[in-house]
């Protein structure tokens, strides 16, 4: 066989070649977990803001008008802490979609449905009318898209 000279004259360079290779295989399996952890752990993030923000309708009664379907917002216009709580939420939603976007994480199945609903309603849909030209074209086109 012709390789076997050549294995006894260049072992030690075959080995070290073997080894390399072997530290490659070893690097991209270790970064193909370490980027799924890293998923997982963008998702608890995201999950743990959400909750946190609309732990807020729970503790402050005042704002669940937001998710009214039919509010009068003639009697009683958008208040500054229903205002506010809805840009949270926006705020919240532009970083979900630049993680997605980055590929940082998975889009949720119903995300499209949850943006819908939530924006059917008139007090979100106000107040996104008013901070849509402060929005990134791209994310106002992510959102909308949805309507």
């Amino acid at each position: 066989m012709s390789w076997l000279p050549w294995l006894e004259e260049n072992w030690f360079t075959a080995l070290q070649s073997f080894a390399i290779l072997a530290s490659f295989s070893f690097t991209a399996i270790s970064l193909r977990r370490d980027e799924r952890s890293r998923r997982v752990e963008n998702l608890f993030r995201l999950n743990d803001g959400h909750r946190q923000l609309w732990a807020h309708t729970f503790q402050r009664p005042e704002l669940r008008r937001i998710l009214t379907p039919s509010p009068d917002l003639n009697q009683t216009p958008v208040t500054q802490d229903e205002a506010q709580f809805v840009t949270f939420l926006i705020l919240h939603l532009n970083t979900a979609h630049h993680a997605i976007k980055s590929g940082l994480m998975e889009a949720p199945e119903g995300l499209g449905a949850d943006i819908r609903t939530f924006f059917a309603n008139p007090i979100p849909r106000n107040v996104w009318l008013q901070m849509r030209p402060l929005q990134d074209l791209d994310f106002v086109a992510f959102v909308e898209g949805h309507f």
